[in-house]
């Protein structure tokens, strides 16, 4: 046993020193990429790509708006808020904007006027006669304030790249006003502030950095103007608030519950050393779990590590056990008490395991992840309770009365079969269980695991609404073999989503072919502006004609360079929509069109019905597609439990004989209750309510096995180490009951619910001697 040990002592070094190069080395070892999880025929890797690169470009974004009566009022309170954040070096600030950058936009855009036509534009020239345009030319020559306008009026008559300005000026509600970002919404002006982060909003100093800078920008801005309204919104806003939330959490739930375990382990043993050696075992599979899986998988899922650092604590019962039966025993009787423990604790990890290792037989590579991670972990824990325990126990463990107290509640717990605790039994199973079916529902709807702060949300919603920004969940995916015909296939969606509009199911769009037409687009314009306006019926001759004295063409005599999307990307004037185009993505260039106004599920079925009916264009609804994953894991996942249950039956059998079902219904009947109680809770069933119920089968199975080992009545450390574990599963992971993030709360409630039902029933169902134990 001492080589053993030793042997076991070098392998946990090994893995912590692995474990510490893992966390330390160069790049990332763990994967939050959720398509990840997906079997690999189910992904669209284009889809998946297209969403990480625009989540990218939102995780670092901050927009602040700084609202006022009118707009003297707005951009004094602005631009106090702007200067409390001078010298910071957290995130960068946009909202001066100079002459230089306006004529850099206009200097862009001019050599090309001649290629570039407004939808209204090509649809004025292609309808009206040329007396008519004759006319809109001459207006524009005597009224040239009527629109904005670039150049001479000889080189754009009728104001052809002023329109087209115009109409894409359209697409945003902010303007430039005295030198600083502008919007107007009624009677209410507001300064727009953009700040972008330096770091990922998911590195945590970041958000945290920036909240102090925020708050006295905020207080600055109402120092000058009392009655200055500030809105404020983006991702690095909501990952602050996680991360304070979390940490809350871990002050209290976490602090609550180690206080908890510790005062339970002194009263039951009045001794830290217990509590010291299941954390040690516990520890030893955790970083035996991390290695293995490092070494299969390359990453490690953190869905994988969240969840499997948890089923750990099914270990707690095989150290529990342990100390339970070494209770008033001589520390060399430790040896004896162990071989006869050891198949009974073998038993219970093999029925755990099981449940586990058939997560390795689905198609889903996350659930593959977690089932390895976890039968190591809890294998890794097992030995090191045989192999270390009594290495490390030497010392005296004398029964404790509030021990002894405790394991006396078995003699005093109703059993199956007397009457009339069976009759009210079954009654109350039975009504439970069919008004849980009765009120039972799921929903995998992953706006359910929201849990930011309301007045976080209401300000993020307000600030949507303010500058009607495109929605990033729902977006259309375009690829080309080449940048034209990228571009061409963005304008045929486009022309389409123009009809949706038309018919009021879709707000606008956001797509980077309106700001860089396609060559052939270009050609198309350049043509027919030539044909309108050369020749002797042509408008440059009627002009002169009007104007009695010569006109030149405004026309180049060659037709200039075309546009390019290389050229509008190197040039600042693409910086707001820049994270549109993806890059080259699959078999070609890729990009992304944003919509606004498809909130509707009408309009976003017809939006999806344009992907297949046009060449190259995918559309993406990351809302349905991760509630579907979560729809899919919970499905698999309680086909996976009923596998697990039949498996585990077989190996109880093969211990207990007929006698098996005793250990194994108690488990079976606390998922049964817990689910239908969740229900008459109005708890809609979830992925993360369903993961629990797996814990559940190793947990409770293991407080079977331990009872029915020593059914009889006034064996009091069996039920003593069932109730310690129970009390420390509860405190460990019952508590997140308490947590503010929907998916922990459901998690711990299911087995804070689960994890008590079973522990209460199984005595329930043991035999009344060990005679009758069939």
């Amino acid at each position: 046993m001492r080589w053993l040990a030793l042997v076991w002592l070098a392998w946990a070094l090994l893995c912590l020193g692995h474990n510490a190069w893992l966390w330390t080395r160069s790049g990332t070892l763990l994967d939050t990429d959720v398509l990840a999880m997906l079997p690999r025929d189910e992904r669209d890797p284009l889809a998946a790509s297209a969403t990480r690169l625009m989540a990218s470009a939102a995780e670092r974004r901050v927009i602040v708006l700084v609202g006022g009566s009118d707009w003297p009022a707005a951009w004094r309170a602005g631009d106090a808020f702007a200067a409390s954040l001078a010298g910071q070096t957290v995130a960068t600030l946009r909202y001066r904007v100079d002459d230089q950058a306006q004529r850099t936009w206009l200097d862009f855009y001019a050599p090309h006027r001649a290629a570039l036509l407004s939808a209204s534009s090509r649809e004025q020239l292609t309808q009206q006669g040329a007396p008519q345009l004759a006319d809109q030319a001459l207006a524009w020559l005597y009224q040239p304030v009527a629109g904005p306008r670039v150049g001479r009026w000889a080189d754009d008559p009728l104001n052809l790249l002023g329109q087209w300005l115009a109409e894409r000026s359209q697409l945003s509600r902010v303007r430039v006003l005295d030198g600083r970002l502008a919007l107007q919404d009624g009677t209410q002006s507001y300064a727009v502030l953009m700040l972008e982060l330096q770091a990922s909003a998911f590195d945590i100093a970041g958000p945290q950095a920036l909240q102090p800078l925020l708050a006295n920008g905020r207080a600055a801005a109402l120092q000058t103007s009392p009655k200055a309204q500030v809105i404020q919104g983006g991702v690095p806003l909501f990952a602050a608030a996680a991360a304070a939330q979390a940490q809350h959490e871990v002050h209290t739930i976490g602090i609550g519950s180690l206080v908890g375990i510790v005062l339970l382990t002194l009263l039951v043993f009045r001794s830290l050393r217990p509590r010291l050696l299941v954390t040690l075992s516990m520890a030893v599979g955790l970083l035996t779990a991390i290695t293995v899986c490092a070494l299969v998988f390359q990453r490690l899922h953190l869905i994988t590590l969240v969840f499997g650092a948890s089923l750990l604590g099914v270990a707690e019962n095989y150290g529990s056990n342990y100390f339970s039966a070494r209770l008033g025993l001589a520390p060399e009787q430790r040896w004896q008490m162990l071989r006869e423990q050891a198949p009974v604790m073998g038993l219970a990890m093999l029925t755990t395991v099981i449940g586990y290792a058939l997560l390795a037989l689905t198609p889903f590579p996350g659930l593959q992840q977690i089932a390895v991670f976890s039968a190591v972990g809890l294998l890794a824990a097992f030995i090191t309770v045989l192999l270390w325990f009594p290495l490390l126990d030497g010392g005296q463990m004398q029964p404790t009365r509030f021990a002894q107290w405790l394991g006396g509640w078995r003699a005093r717990w109703p059993q199956w079969g007397r009457q009339p605790f069976t009759a009210l039994g079954v009654a109350a199973v039975v009504i439970v269980t069919a008004a849980g079916a009765w009120r039972f529902q799921a929903n995998d709807d992953i706006r359910q695991l929201q849990n930011a702060p309301a007045a976080l949300v209401q300000d993020q919603r307000e600030l949507g609404r303010l500058m009607d920004l495109p929605g990033v969940a729902q977006f259309f995916v375009v690829q080309g073999q080449d940048e034209q015909q990228l571009l061409a296939r963005e304008e045929a969606l486009t022309n389409r989503l123009r009809a949706l509009q038309g018919a009021g199911q879709l707000r606008g769009w956001q797509a980077v072919s309106d700001w860089v037409p396609s060559a052939a687009r270009q050609a198309q314009d350049l043509a027919l502006l030539h044909q309108r306006f050369d020749g002797e019926a042509g408008l440059t001759a009627l002009l002169a004609q009007r104007l009695e004295q010569p006109v030149d063409s405004p026309l180049p005599a060659q037709a200039p360079p075309a546009l390019t999307l290389q050229a509008w990307l190197a040039s600042p004037v693409s910086e707001p929509l820049r994270h549109q185009f993806l890059g080259h993505l699959g078999d070609g260039p890729a990009s992304a069109v944003l919509l606004r106004g498809s909130e509707s599920a009408e309009a976003r079925t017809r939006l999806a019905a344009l992907a297949t009916e046009l060449p190259g264009v995918r559309w993406v609804d990351k809302v349905a597609d991760v509630s579907s994953l979560l729809g899919r894991y919970r499905v698999r996942m309680s086909g996976v439990i009923l596998l697990a249950y039949t498996l585990v039956w077989a190996a109880l059998a093969w211990r207990f004989g007929r006698a098996a079902w005793r250990a194994l219904l108690p488990t079976a009947l606390a998922s049964v209750l817990t689910v239908a109680l969740l229900a008459l809770a109005g708890q809609p069933l979830q992925l993360f309510h369903v993961l629990p119920l797996l814990i559940l089968l190793g947990l409770g199975v293991d407080y079977g096995i331990f009872l029915l080992e020593r059914p009889a009545p006034e064996a009091t450390r069996p039920f003593l180490s069932v109730t310690l574990a129970a009390a420390c599963t509860l405190l460990s992971f019952g508590l997140l009951a308490l947590s503010g993030t929907p998916a922990l709360r459901a998690f711990g409630l299911t087995l804070l619910i689960g994890v008590t039902l079973a522990w209460a029933l199984t005595p329930v169902f043991l035999p009344r001697s060990p005679s009758s134990s069939n």
